[in-house]
């Protein structure tokens, strides 16, 4: 039987009046007096989550997409997709805006109104935030950056690079290159640095190439396509005869960028993150690499199910685990 917001008082050593302003995410209260009452009502959830199922009755999720989460929406409709069609009877999701107060979030929790929240974006959120988090159970979607945390990169990402690179190896590229580029996601240089690395695993070398963004543009993924399009533009490609395009929205791009120069793709291109979408229409159909999104999708949803119920979690960047594969392009 849970505790009436005066025993809840009583045990903090706070007013009622306080009690109901954290729960309720309303007025101000001092730090310490918001983590004695964090404090008791965390006490009071744990022990009746330990004996309950997951699947017992009917929740909420919460899906909290961060800003810049909209910046690739087919990999992200993707997951969540994935994650509807696993979703157990009686449990439901909420799609929560990018706006919303640290606080606000943080009440609908101890209301009991979410049950846990799947996060999509790479962080860049503000610290209070950030803390929120370690209170509700969680999982990420993507790779990301939290200023208390560092960052945390998805298994997987340093693998697809070392798939690109041996596809090119295969088909006999001897200045094969990479695609680098600012990113928000910290899941994109691990890509870059998996192509790089199986080179020199091979005693082989391969080639960088730097593609320049406009002062203050934080990553690709928040640059509009012809800011994108110009910095490709002016990128030189010369001696290069296979390339690793970490993203498909940069695959697209860049062979856009090579049909306006004349003579088009005439090299062996591998790209990333494999969304269809963005390669409809490419000639000759470059190779991609699928990450597995559905599948780790439905593995972050067994994780968080599992937190939700009491279990301890497993190390973030661990639960959600998924193979890349390589999808074969035209020759």
């Amino acid at each position: 039987m849970g505790l009436t917001i005066r025993e809840i008082a009583a045990r903090a050593g706070v007013s009622a009046a306080t009690v109901s302003r954290v729960v309720n995410g309303t007025g101000a209260v001092a730090p310490e007096k918001r983590e004695q009452v964090l404090a008791v009502l965390g006490e009071q959830q744990a022990a009746p989550r330990r004996r309950r199922s997951a699947n017992a009755a009917g929740k909420t999720l919460g899906v909290l997409m961060l800003p810049g989460s909209e910046s690739d929406p087919r990999v992200i409709v993707n997951k969540l997709s994935a994650i509807t069609e696993k979703l157990p009877r009686k449990w439901s999701l909420q799609l929560l805006s990018s706006e919303i107060l640290p606080l606000e979030l943080e009440a609908r929790h101890l209301r009991g109104e979410l049950a846990g929240l799947i996060i999509a974006g790479h962080g860049g959120c503000a610290p209070e935030l950030g803390r929120v988090f370690a209170r509700i159970p969680h999982v990420w979607l993507n790779s990301h950056r939290l200023a208390d945390e560092g960052q945390t990169v998805l298994m997987g990402n340093e693998f697809a690079g070392r798939l690109a690179a041996r596809y090119l190896i295969e088909r006999g590229c001897r200045r094969p290159a990479v695609l680098d580029v600012a990113s928000v996601n910290p899941g994109f240089p691990a890509r870059v640095d998996g192509f790089r690395f199986e080179f020199f695993a091979q005693e082989r070398e391969c080639g960088r190439i730097a593609v320049t963004l406009p002062g203050g543009t934080a990553g690709f993924e928040t640059a509009p396509a012809e800011v994108l399009e110009a910095a490709l533009n002016g990128a030189d490609y010369s001696g290069c005869d296979g390339l690793f395009s970490p993203e498909e929205r940069l695959t697209a791009l860049f062979y856009r960028v090579l049909t306006r120069r004349g003579g088009g793709v005439t090299i062996p291109v591998v790209s990333c993150n494999h969304t269809p979408e963005y390669l409809a229409g490419l000639y000759p159909r470059p190779a991609s690499i699928d990450l597995g999104n559905r599948m780790l999708a439905e593995l972050a949803l067994d994780e968080l199910l599992r937190r939700i119920s009491g279990a301890p979690g497993r190390a973030d960047h661990v639960a959600v685990i998924a193979t890349p594969q390589l999808v074969p392009g035209e020759r």
